[in-house]
């Protein structure tokens, strides 16, 4: 029976454990993430998140819910980006004493999962993306010492269309009926 040297074994353990990792934390693995979207509750509050990439390896956004009768009852500002290599969502409420970080746990085309188990409510932020045009966000944690969950569907808000510009057309029977220009001298 052969034998691997220390040196041999510990390389590949090494390999194997980097190799089998999947680290899943990509920043750029959640550009699904840029865009404009909008959910309700059973209360009928309106969500809405704006997602841009600024360029820099990193996105910003902005959150609010509003009641239905127009009033904003929430705003924060959003930001996932590089700390030290590692990707974070930082949430900044107004009138809180500074940013709260959120490290990403699991980050891929379909899921961003950010964590924070120091914080009161909430310890997880997931985004998961249903389709194209819907995310579920699902915020978990304890609330008084009792598991809490909140899930939120949001779905992208699409540009509206613009409206038809009028076509000069080569068709004669369509241009017959267009009005005609009216000449008056004076």
């Amino acid at each position: 029976m052969k034998y691997l040297s220390f040196s041999t074994a510990l390389f590949l353990l090494v390999l194997f454990s980097f190799s089998s990792c999947n680290d899943s934390r990509d920043i750029n693995d959640i550009n699904w993430i840029i865009g404009e979207w909008k959910g309700t509750d059973v209360n009928d509050l309106v969500f809405h998140e704006v997602w841009e990439n600024d360029g820099k390896n990193s996105y910003t956004g902005s959150g609010a819910t509003v009641t239905p009768d127009g009033d904003t009852i929430f705003k924060e500002t959003l930001k996932i980006n590089l700390v030290e290599g590692t990707p974070y969502y930082v949430t900044i409420i107004p009138k809180q004493k500074g940013p709260v970080f959120f490290k990403m746990i699991k980050g891929d085309a379909h899921a961003a999962v950010f964590t924070n188990l120091d914080h009161d409510f909430p310890q997880s932020i997931s985004y998961i993306l249903q389709n194209n045009n819907k995310i579920e966000v699902k915020l978990e944690g304890l609330v008084k010492g009792n598991p809490k969950t909140e899930h939120l569907i949001y779905e992208r808000v699409l540009p509206t269309a613009l409206p038809p510009s009028r076509i000069e057309n080569s068709n004669p029977t369509k241009a017959d009926s267009l009005p005609k220009e009216i000449k008056i001298n004076l």
